[in-house]
Formats: structure tokens, C-alpha cells, sequence
């Protein structure tokens, strides 16, 4: 290998362990807080319209932060948590639900909406044009 070649593998090398620790840096590691807050805004308030649990001032809100909290100290992962309320409220609790064949139709219906859209407006482009020729 030439001192050049080298040069490059380090330089490689040395940018790759730096990222890695700079990602680490970032991330962290999370309070229980953190987690609970992170958490409350994944999942919708069932009785206020568009708002998490996380923003939410009402009763359920705060019940269900608190059953947030309750489950972070006792170990649960984040993905169990979610679980939990998903199990009791159904999908459409999640802020992102997830992409399955129940949810297939809200994750499709903007892209048809857009593309739908984008056909009138081509379609009344072309008969305008047509009609004033």
C-alpha cells in the first residue's frame, strides 16, 4: 500500500470514529423525563381534538402521563409503553400510526388527493388553451 492509500484509509477511519462519537454526544442519554415527555408526544389526547398527552391540560392527559411516568420507572421500553395505550385506544392514539394495511388508506389518500389535483388543473390547462385557440 502507498503512504498515499494510507493516508486516506486513516483519514477514513479517523472521520468515521469521530462521527461516531459526535452521534453519541448528541444523543445522549435521555432522562426518565426526557423519555415521558418524548413519549407524550407520540400519542394523540383521546378527548382533545389534534393535541398530544404531552401538551394536553386535560385530566386524561395528565392520567395518562402520569401511567407514562409510572411505566418508564418501572422499566418498560418505549416500544412496550406505546403498546400499552395502543392496546387500550387503538392505532388512531398514535401521533404516526403505524404504515399496515389498516392505515394504508391514510397514508395513500394525499398522495391521490395531490396527484388527482395536479390531473384537474392539467386537464383545465389543456381544455383553456384548446378553447381560446
Amino acid at each position: 500500500m502507498s503512504g498515499r492509500t494510507r493516508q486516506i484509509i486513516a483519514g477514513v477511519i479517523t472521520l468515521v470514529l469521530a462521527g461516531i462519537v459526535v452521534a453519541g454526544l448528541i444523543a445522549g442519554d435521555a432522562t426518565p423525563e426526557d423519555r415521558v415527555n418524548s413519549l407524550g408526544q407520540r400519542i394523540k389526547c383521546p378527548v382533545c381534538q389534534g393535541v398530544t398527552i404531552a401538551e394536553s391540560p386535560s385530566e386524561t392527559a395528565q392520567t395518562m402521563m402520569a401511567i407514562t411516568r409510572e411505566k418508564v420507572a418501572a422499566g418498560w421500553t418505549d416500544d412496550q409503553i406505546i403498546q400499552y395505550f395502543e392496546d387500550r385506544y387503538n392505532t388512531a392514539i398514535l401521533v404516526d400510526p403505524p404504515f399496515s394495511g389498516k392505515t394504508l388508506l391514510v397514508w395513500l389518500l394525499p398522495g391521490v388527493a395531490l396527484i388527482a389535483g395536479v390531473a384537474l388543473i392539467l386537464s383545465k390547462m389543456r381544455s383553456h388553451r384548446g378553447g381560446t385557440s
